[in-house]
């Protein structure tokens, strides 16, 4: 009989990832955007899939259209309910800081999961995508609470939206080279005065936990615009593009 395997999906405010797990980590790991065609997403992830997933793992913080449709394409392909992870008061090591855990986002708590599992320690998560969140746990599991904030595109969107045509930039919003911040025309003084005002406050965030925690933590970041927020960023991270899809791993072990 050929086992059942069970397949882990992220749907995030723009992308879904997905991915399967083996004894050496996760297997296949991919992602689509999903904001033009939620249904033509998913069926990218269903097309790639061997016919004996026996478990789906999800995390959605999308909204009800996409829970319902992965919940029609999990039972029409594979006869299964997705099993929704949320942010609970106390599970798998952490502790939750919010008074109510369902306002704390499920990707949050379980990419939360995922670095504290990593680590066994104090640890730190950035996800960096259509928003930018930070969120902490202590050496003990404690979750310190997080910080939300715009993402880079966000800011110059509301920029180019609340002014006469300042904020719409082309190209990546990349480090420059040397040491200057300033930028020589208006899209890049937009686009570096906005990755700087996300990574400066990240910084100063961290810097502040660090000065007040018994252990220094350990700080990951993830999400789609990690590796060039990480560039602006004088703290130093270490990247997990899926760390939430390694978190629904854990999870799923621990049942």
């Amino acid at each position: 009989m050929i086992p059942r395997e069970i397949l882990f999906v992220d749907i995030g405010n723009s992308r879904i990832k997905w991915a399967r797990a083996s004894e050496r980590g996760l297997v296949d790991p991919c992602e689509d955007l999903h904001i033009e065609s939620p249904a033509t997403a998913l069926q990218s992830m269903v097309e790639v899939q061997p016919n004996n997933i026996g478990r789906l793992v999800a995390v959605n913080v999308a909204g009800p259209v996409l829970r319902s449709l992965l919940t029609e394409a999990a039972m029409n392909n594979w006869g299964i309910a997705p099993e929704f992870v949320e942010p609970v008061r106390d599970g798998h090591g952490i502790r939750c800081g919010y008074s109510d855990p369902s306002q704390l986002g499920a990707d949050r708590w379980v990419s939360l999961i995922a670095a504290y599992q990593l680590t066994k320690g104090a640890a730190s998560v950035i996800d960096a995508g259509t928003t930018v969140t930070l969120d902490s746990v202590d050496a003990e599991g404690q979750h310190l609470g997080g910080l939300i904030m715009a993402g880079p595109q966000m800011v110059c969107a509301a920029l180019h939206q609340g002014t006469d045509g300042i904020g719409k930039i082309s190209g990546a919003l990349r480090r420059p080279a040397d040491i200057s911040m300033l930028g020589t025309d208006t899209d890049k003084a937009v686009a570096n005065g906005a990755m700087l005002s996300v990574a400066s406050a990240l910084d100063r965030a961290i810097a502040v936990l660090g000065t007040g925690a018994k252990e220094q933590p350990t700080v990951y970041i993830t999400g789609g615009d990690a590796r060039i927020l990480s560039d602006w960023l004088e703290t130093k991270t270490q990247y997990r593009a899926n760390l939430v899809l390694e978190g629904l791993a854990f999870v799923a072990v621990e049942g």
